[in-house]
């Protein structure tokens, strides 16, 4: 039977921090669970949205009373759980991607760095080349990869705070910009709700997308790099990058978000 590694202490209602957690084909919800309830600063919510049915989960709740549980029958897929954020809240919400196991200071950073500005923070993220919409040609560009790109480590690792175009793996932010995340309507809801959240809030709230330093395994925002790459991964299906591509043209060109490295003469 599936059981915490942790004792379920409660939940911190000072932290003003909402949790939202997907499960749809990967099996990491109870060493998720365990990460939060581990860490130096608890989140006030954990929300569990399942996509369909294929992992039971059903025993978990058993032992964690505390969190919400949230079932589609369809695939929502990736903008699904940026809906059910228009309902939090709290101050601060972190949306979590299902390969990702927090480091125990994890919140307590995302909080603290919250406290001195406005950010979208993130474990990873990238930074686009100038005048690049095609992102596949990961050998070329893959010193514009920021925390996820650690030959040396298995968890995220960033040598320090980072600018960055968009993040990936999970977004810490507050729940009031989810709000502007809506008033753009999306290109496609299959995908890049990444992107769409740095650039729609970069143009109409001038908020910023930063991956923080991580450097050990009590900072990091993700232990486990390895759960990224498995047969779910969705950069390692078909047209991935070609419909990538076809958003940044509709963010870039359409829209008028301008990345980082891109000079002043772009159309």
């Amino acid at each position: 039977m599936l059981k915490p590694e942790f004792e379920t202490l409660p939940l911190n209602s000072s932290s003003n921090l909402t949790v939202i957690l997907t499960i749809w084909k990967r099996n990491n919800l109870l060493e998720q669970l365990d990460s939060l309830f581990s860490q130096t600063v608890k989140p006030s919510v954990i929300w569990v949205i399942q996509c369909e049915n294929h992992v039971n989960i059903s025993q978990i709740f058993k032992y964690y009373p505390e969190i919400s549980y949230l079932k589609s029958s369809v695939d929502l897929k990736y903008f699904g759980r940026f809906s059910f954020a228009q309902y939090v809240k709290t101050k601060y919400v972190w949306i979590v991607d299902d390969d990702v196991i927090p480091g125990k200071k994890w919140i307590e950073k995302c909080l603290h760095t919250s406290s001195r500005g406005d950010y979208i923070i993130s474990c990873a993220g990238r930074r686009i080349p100038n005048n690049c919409y095609f992102l596949g040609t990961r050998n070329e560009i893959e010193k514009h990869y920021f925390g996820d790109i650690t030959p040396s480590f298995t968890f995220h690792f960033c040598k320090e705070n980072t600018l960055v175009d968009f993040g990936c793996n999970g977004w810490f932010f507050q729940a009031e910009w989810i709000k502007t995340f809506w008033q753009v309507p999306p290109l496609t809801l299959d995908m890049s709700e990444d992107m769409h959240l740095s650039a729609v809030c970069k143009l109409k709230l001038d908020v910023k997308t930063i991956v923080l330093s991580q450097n050990n395994e009590e900072n990091t925002g993700n232990l486990k790099i390895a759960y990224g790459r498995d047969e779910f991964a969705s950069w390692t299906k078909r047209g991935f990058y070609e419909k990538r591509e076809e958003v940044l043209h509709y963010l870039i060109d359409n829209l008028g978000w301008k990345p980082i490295l891109w000079n002043n003469n772009y159309k």
